[in-house]
């Protein structure tokens, strides 16, 4: 009888586990917070083993329920009947869940060099975390998801200063600088928005953009202010209707993070997609 209650509570777990997918739920998988606890244990920027702490392994970790996290990753069906005599959902597919696992270590061992780190984040609004490369000797970033069971690239060596996303959203965030950048010279930010697709490289226009310049009077000084300028689509249009398209795609000042936030070397994430 005891065998039967056990059976029976394992198989409506995994019934839970399926379903939560199809509800908006995250799954349990591997995704940036994991890269975040190898890094620091703490949300800091500390490296895993200094000041004599090391970071967890998944299968240690508990979660709220008091489960380990290993204990809440999704488990594939195994096929037959729930205890409520409900069929449960077919295995998920390479690509869902943790399947992107595997996709990505093989990427991973494709982008080789010491300059080399990568990170996952949750660009687009699926739970499947895109992963980013970032070629520190060149600041060039591509960022890769799943598409069709296998590797999609998103954004294909854009090469800037910086690039931020806004988690979920889809859009990238590239900062550039020029004459010095700062007050005294120049800066803009333009925004892309992701798809699976085509992927967003140097020549794609970008789905909003802006300029700061820094205004000199006729002796050459610096007059103390600059002017902003506002485009869609390469079209200039005033600081109200830019705002209004910021918002409606997600872009709140403030908000982005760093593509490259807890990022690792290749041998780091590959064992972490081991898991």
């Amino acid at each position: 009888m005891r065998e039967t209650y056990l059976a029976g509570i394992l198989a409506a777990m995994l019934l839970l586990s399926s379903c939560g997918l199809t509800e908006g739920k995250t799954p349990q998988v591997l995704g940036p917070e994991d890269i975040g606890e190898i890094v620091d244990g703490s949300g800091g920027n500390t490296p895993s083993g200094e000041n004599g702490q090391e970071s967890m392994p998944a299968s240690d970790r508990t979660t709220g329920d008091g489960m380990t996290e290993r204990d809440n990753l999704p488990t594939p069906d195994t096929g037959g009947e729930s205890d409520g005599g409900t069929e449960t959902q077919p295995p998920a597919s390479v690509g869902e869940e943790n399947g992107y696992h595997e996709i990505y270590r093989q990427a991973v061992t494709e982008h080789t060099g010491e300059a080399v780190v990568f990170a996952l984040i949750y660009l687009d609004s699926d739970d499947i975390p895109e992963l980013v490369v970032l070629d520190r000797g060149y600041d060039s970033y591509s960022i890769y998801t799943v598409k069709d069971n296998a590797l999609f690239c998103m954004a294909d060596s854009l090469t800037t200063a910086e690039l931020t996303y806004f988690e979920r959203s889809g859009i990238l965030c590239e900062f550039s600088r020029w004459n010095g950048g700062g007050d005294e010279g120049g800066y803009g930010r333009s925004y892309y928005q992701v798809s699976v697709d085509s992927a967003i490289t140097s020549d794609t226009i970008p789905v909003l953009h802006d300029t700061y310049n820094a205004v000199y009077n006729d002796e050459g000084a610096y007059a103390g202010a600059g002017v902003i300028n506002y485009y869609h689509m390469e079209q200039e249009i005033d600081e109200t209707a830019y705002k209004e398209m910021e918002s409606s795609l997600g872009i709140v000042e403030g908000e982005d993070r760093p593509c490259a936030e807890n990022a690792v070397d290749g041998e780091t994430l590959l064992s972490l997609l081991e898991r």
